[in-house]
């Protein structure tokens, strides 16, 4: 992981950049008793209700939090700390998400391995997939969901519902449902633009923040370092990634010329030459991530007005990271739920 600031990129585990890093010394010391800290600290319910302002600030200082941590809440949420759960970003401290281990298979598209494994998986169990169909309404009487209308006007009978559909999309479908904290649920949007070409990129990193928020990028991914087999033998596969604080934002209607344009300039300011891309992939995701602000909740895994209808997802993981990882286990969370609530025993 490096961080980009004023023209010069720093890797922080590195002892020289660490010390050539624009905070003081005694601010530098402090950071480093607050990561020991935040290390050997697993429960983070006691900031439930508190701001990441309100953590830095008590554990390292505002030296600290104003040289590293505000430009990383606003390259997240575009929030500044104050707006930020202390919750979330102390498990981020403790989880240690850039030293940690990346969890992926060497010299494999690992998404891909674990998705055709759990669909064979499923399909192996008699689970019936449909894909690339959305869901319309769902029908419901007084106390229960009991069908559900696609949006090509099929109707599948419903016994158990479970929603995985970012709460937003829910409420809007079932507005009248007051299960806890689902309301209030909101969500970051994110531009990603993927760039193959036959030009190698140094120096060697996987992750770049632009932490001096003077880029149309928010962060630089270089996906070969992750993943050597993909692109071009000798080329590069670099990442553009911007997260917005809501879809509505200007940005987020940019055309993709547009977006091209800004990322390929990004990409010649920072390392001085032309990307000059062979192919490219530009994704806009709606709703990306819950914004977890001061006091943010997880749902209950049931809803409080529809008993047959449970909730996963990753607005449900909180203060966890928002993963892939996370996610499987918000379901497997709500899984075995479900058969404590039917008398069934759970191995997992």
């Amino acid at each position: 992981m490096l961080f980009r600031i004023e023209g010069r990129l720093y890797n922080l585990a590195k002892p020289a950049d660490f010390l050539a890093f624009p905070m003081s010394l005694p601010d530098k010391v402090r950071f480093t008793l607050m990561m020991a800290r935040a290390f050997v600290k697993s429960d983070w319910s006691d900031w439930h209700d508190r701001s990441a302002s309100d953590l830095l600030d008590s554990w390292s200082g505002p030296g600290v939090r104003k040289a590293l941590f505000e430009p990383l809440t606003q390259l997240k949420f575009q929030l500044t700390c104050d707006d930020v759960s202390g919750a979330w970003l102390g498990a981020r401290l403790h989880h240690r998400e850039g030293s940690a281990a990346l969890g992926y298979i060497p010299d494999a598209n690992w998404t891909t391995v674990l998705c055709e494994g759990v669909t064979r998986l499923v399909r192996e169990a008699g689970v019936t997939i449909r894909t690339s169909v959305s869901v319309s309404a769902l029908h419901r009487s007084t106390d229960r969901v009991r069908s559900v209308e696609l949006a090509t006007g099929e109707i599948l009978e419903a016994d158990l519902v479970v929603s995985t559909i970012p709460a937003e999309i829910y409420a809007g479908i079932v507005p009248e449902d007051s299960t806890p904290e689902m309301a209030r649920i909101r969500y970051s949007a994110l531009i990603s633009v993927i760039c193959a070409s036959k030009k190698p990129v140094s120096p060697d990193f996987y992750w770049m923040n632009l932490a001096s928020l003077d880029r149309a990028a928010c962060g630089i991914f270089l996906l070969n370092s992750l993943n050597p087999t993909i692109g071009e033998p000798g080329g590069s596969v670099v990442n553009f990634v911007t997260h917005l604080n809501h879809r509505g934002q200007s940005f987020f209607a940019k055309s993709d010329f547009e977006l091209l344009e800004g990322y390929l300039e990004d990409f010649r300011r920072i390392f001085g030459f032309d990307l000059d891309p062979y192919w490219t992939n530009i994704a806009r995701i709606p709703m990306y991530s819950p914004v977890f602000t001061k006091g943010y909740r997880n749902p209950p895994p049931r809803s409080t007005t529809y008993p047959n209808v449970y909730f996963a997802g990753n607005y449900r993981t909180f203060p966890s990271i928002v993963s892939t990882g996370t996610a499987l286990r918000s379901g497997l969370d709500t899984a075995a739920v479900i058969l404590r609530d039917h008398g069934r025993p759970t191995s997992f």
